[in-house]
């Protein structure tokens, strides 16, 4: 537990201070957030909490405030008679998606956590007309509400997962995980300086770079896999859609994020962090066939993973991407 505890300290030096060192704090949560700093430091490190003390408590509440106009106004008044194609085609998409929305969380199958998800997608896609609300974004907001609820209910994890955290959480805590999921997941999209992007387009040039980079790092898999007519649309896809939190416990994920929250280039490197879990299972996916290996890799057997496991899996991202960016991958 000492690890724990010089962690703790260390969060809490850079936390205490009137103004908050964001380039101290980043590395920081580059390395795993403790459980009680995460939900403050995500919202430091994404630029939505001010760093400085004194004006953070009137920012948020304006910031907060501004979300639920917005919902008044978009949302509350939408009206599928006289909304726009545009308008209707987003409400109606999220509204498909939400119920596929990280299956394996009987929280995210809540209704009234439906309904506030259904609210944050609809007022980010009227915000960004540009890019719309695709499948996938829906699951980018589930480590945001997850880490925003435990911080207003102090609920333990499993009573959050189970979805029963619903009964004990306040009318005006459930506003602020909303507004806050809302603003950090605007500003963790929006801050992706190497264009975080959601069409299948983009998705398939990662893929197929993830293809290029596993060829150079274990070239006898990609052999079998392609002697088995494995394609790597077929798995990977929906490891860059869902940002792997399809593969991971909550708590894997959440360690994942402090990284992403961590990085503006993300997406960049979410390719390297791809490979590595795929390379964890270099060795089962060899003596496969390819009814096999799709089932397999359906459902990855991740299950007894956890932060420790997925520090060694970031470590090793982070030392293929260092290596490949030098050689232009």
């Amino acid at each position: 537990e000492s690890k724990g505890n010089r962690n703790r300290a260390r969060f809490e030096r850079v936390l205490q201070g009137d103004v908050t060192d964001i380039n101290a704090l980043q590395p920081l949560c580059w390395s795993g957030c403790t459980d009680e700093h995460r939900a403050d430091t995500w919202r430091l490190l994404l630029r939505y909490m001010p760093g400085n003390k004194a004006r953070r408590a009137d920012k948020m509440r304006q910031l907060r405030n501004e979300y639920s106009d917005a919902v008044n106004k978009y949302f509350n008044k939408y009206d599928s008679l006289s909304a726009s194609e545009y308008d209707r085609t987003m409400y109606n998409q999220i509204a498909v998606d939400l119920p596929r929305t990280n299956p394996s969380m009987a929280l995210f199958q809540n209704t009234s956590v439906q309904e506030s998800l259904h609210r944050i997608l609809y007022v980010w896609a009227i915000r960004h007309p540009g890019t719309g609300y695709v499948q996938g974004i829906n699951d980018l907001v589930t480590p945001f509400f997850f880490v925003f609820l435990r911080e207003v209910t102090g609920a333990e994890e499993s009573v959050i997962i189970s979805g029963q955290v619903m009964l004990q959480v306040s009318e005006e805590g459930m506003a602020q995980v909303e507004a806050d999921c809302y603003h950090c997941l605007t500003n963790m999209l929006d801050n992706a300086q190497d264009n975080y992007v959601m069409d299948s387009k983009g998705i398939q040039e990662k893929v197929f770079r993830l293809k290029r980079i596993i060829g150079r790092l274990d070239d006898k898999l990609v052999a079998h896999l392609e002697s088995q007519e494995v394609e790597f649309l077929q798995f990977a896809f929906r490891w860059f859609n869902c940002l792997l939190m399809r593969e991971f416990s909550m708590q894997c994920t959440l360690r994942l994020w402090d990284s992403y929250v961590a990085d503006k280039m993300f997406a960049s490197f979410h390719v390297y962090v791809c490979a590595a879990v795929l390379l964890a299972f270099s060795k089962d996916l060899q003596a496969m066939d390819f009814q096999e290996i799709i089932m397999f890799l359906q459902k990855l057997p991740t299950q007894d993973w956890d932060s420790d496991k997925m520090d060694i899996i970031l470590a090793q991202a982070y030392a293929w991407a260092e290596q490949f960016s030098l050689s232009h991958m």
